[in-house]
């Protein structure tokens, strides 16, 4: 049997056998890399803006529509009552009003409510048209017209009042609320 020399073991590479070299990418393929990332990226950014704008505009549609809606509905309601069940006529407007308008709109309606009873008064409303002055997603100036037809002991015949107006509205709490009125 042979012996090794105590200077070479199993496990040390001899002088014969090649040792291991580290390959080097080439540059050109690391900038490609670094090229196509930085073009996903830019086209993932890209994508999320586009989805965010056209979030934002649905939004913006959205809370001009609902606020459209709203002041229509706001003005039929204004316009709208009959002395038989006046208390659940001027409730709607007074749970839908907010600030100062609020407190006005309860003043007149007090002031009002003995008379349209005494008189057996009643009142229809329809739009004729309607349109947003200005809007934004918590604010809106609603212009209505419409035609406001009124009956009562003095005058059975109906009278039709053709009215004018411009209701302020903002929303609370995701609702939109009437908080002035201006008859035009």
């Amino acid at each position: 049997m042979t012996e090794t020399p105590q200077s070479q073991t199993p496990d040390s590479p001899t002088p014969e056998s090649p040792t291991p070299t580290i390959v080097e990418k080439p540059k050109r393929l690391r900038k490609q890399t670094l090229l196509i990332v930085a073009g996903v990226l830019v086209v993932v950014a890209a994508l999320g803006w586009g989805a965010f704008a056209t979030w934002q505009k649905s939004a913006d549609e959205d809370a001009r529509t609902s606020a459209l809606d709203s002041g229509r509905q706001f003005a039929t309601d204004l316009a709208t009552y009959n002395f038989q069940n006046l208390d659940q006529n001027l409730s709607v407007v007074r749970d839908n009003s907010v600030g100062e308008f609020a407190g006005q709109y309860a003043q007149v309606a007090a002031n009002l409510q003995n008379m349209i009873v005494q008189y057996q008064a009643t009142s229809s409303a329809q739009i004729i048209s309607a349109g947003l002055a200005s809007s934004d997603r918590d604010n809106a100036e609603v212009l209505v017209f419409l035609d406001q037809t009124i009956t009562n002991t003095n005058s059975p015949d109906p009278r039709i009042d053709r009215n004018r107006m411009q209701l302020s509205l903002v929303r609370e709490d995701g609702e939109w609320k009437l908080s002035n009125v201006q008859l035009l």
